[in-house]
């Protein structure tokens, strides 16, 4: 079987995934491209603000002729979000100290934004989207708007992109229930038990080709780069304060 082709595109400092609508495909039944080959663009640190809304969109209008060429030539099309979509401040100073980021105000802004590049996206949960501490209680309240708002069932995500390549995201879903630090990228025992479950299932021995996203890099990446700050908080690597995760 010859190789995938494919094509990553970055948009800002990091990403998730989607899937082709059944619509989508009727328009690229006869394929001038392999199969297999597919477009998948990367966001991620998106830190919003409504009162920057500018900027974004001028960033988004560098991927529409991208993406369009993709739509037309093979269909295989998804946007990735890599979370932490609101800025972690109040945008309102002179009404409220409330963080901006984890809010339904700010899930909302950021599912239009998402949805506004004309693929489908989804998205995974960073360090700061569950920070709507003055509207949630609970981590659980908060993430349920989350999923809510980005139309997730689950915190994870898996998605076929092409022929026997899956994209797949692992969110984190533990921000005030955290033992040290709240912005310590959590993956829940539900998520990896999910998780090995599917890797064991889609074996590169079948020809599957799996591309994970989460918001922090996995312990032993080899990462070379990494902020101080991140290191010494505890909150570098996915469940960095966990030793047997």
């Amino acid at each position: 079987m010859a190789p995938a082709v494919m094509r990553l595109i970055a948009f800002t400092p990091v990403l998730a995934s989607a899937w082709v609508s059944p619509s989508m495909k009727s328009k690229t039944s006869a394929l001038r491209m392999s199969a297999d080959e597919f477009t998948v663009g990367i966001v991620g640190d998106l830190h919003m603000d409504p009162r920057k809304m500018e900027d974004y969109y001028t960033g988004k209008a560098q991927w529409d002729p991208i993406f369009a060429e993709a739509k037309e030539a093979h269909g295989n099309v998804a946007l990735c979000s890599l979370g932490d979509l609101g800025e972690s401040k109040s945008i309102r100073p002179e009404e409220t100290s409330e963080l901006f980021a984890g809010t339904t105000e700010c899930h909302e802004l950021a599912a239009d934004f998402l949805g506004s590049f004309g693929v489908p996206y989804e998205v995974i949960g960073g360090n700061h989207d569950l920070e709507g501490l003055d509207e949630f209680e609970t981590d659980e309240e908060n993430l349920d708007l989350f999923l809510k708002a980005h139309g997730k069932p689950t915190p994870q995500f898996c998605r076929e992109i092409a022929d026997k390549t899956l994209l797949v995201g692992l969110s984190s879903t533990v921000f005030r229930d955290a033992e040290f630090t709240s912005h310590e990228v959590t993956i829940d025992d539900k998520q990896m038990e999910w998780f090995e479950n599917l890797v064991k299932t889609h074996t590169s021995a079948d020809g599957w080709k799996i591309f994970v996203f989460t918001h922090a890099p996995p312990n032993g990446s080899g990462l070379r780069v990494l902020q101080e700050n991140h290191v010494v908080n505890g909150c570098c690597w996915l469940n960095h304060s966990d030793d047997v995760k």
